[in-house]
């Protein structure tokens, strides 16, 4: 699983941003994984994660020992937002 997590700064302050965290996590994993990704947005934290599959020719490139899976909250599963 390809995974970006995503926080937005003002300066030297966090701020809470999800929209804007969401559309920077599109962008970090453009051109990679298949047609599903999961977005969830940390409000505690002000972090968003952003999950996508990969694909069988990704999974074929990984050497053994690699972890395939992620941990943690994923949130809903939906169709990619942009390849």
């Amino acid at each position: 699983m390809w995974h970006v997590s995503v926080s937005v700064w003002s300066g030297a302050r966090q701020i809470t941003a999800p929209e804007l965290a969401e559309k920077e996590a599109i962008r970090c994993l453009r051109g990679v994984g298949n047609d599903r990704e999961w977005w969830i947005w940390n409000e505690g934290a002000k972090v968003g994660h952003l999950r996508v599959g990969v694909t069988d020719a990704e999974v074929e490139l990984m050497p053994a020992g690699v972890a395939q899976h992620d941990a943690g909250e994923t949130g809903p599963e939906r169709p990619r937002s942009a390849r």
